[in-house]
């Protein structure tokens, strides 16, 4: 499989929108992790907290 990385006279707005698509995923994924372990230790907070009332 062949893929042309030229872009010829576009180059200019092709490039710098394929970086900004990847740091934007970049910090989805991190900002989606970081929400999910935020949320893991709340439920576990909260799991501990039920279960030493008991």
């Amino acid at each position: 499989m062949h893929f042309d990385f030229d872009a010829g006279k576009y180059a200019v707005y092709v490039w710098p929108a394929f970086a900004l698509t990847a740091a934007v995923f970049v910090w989805m994924i991190t900002d989606s992790l970081a929400s999910a372990r935020r949320w893991r230790r709340e439920a576990e907070r909260l799991q501990a907290l039920k279960e030493a009332k008991k």
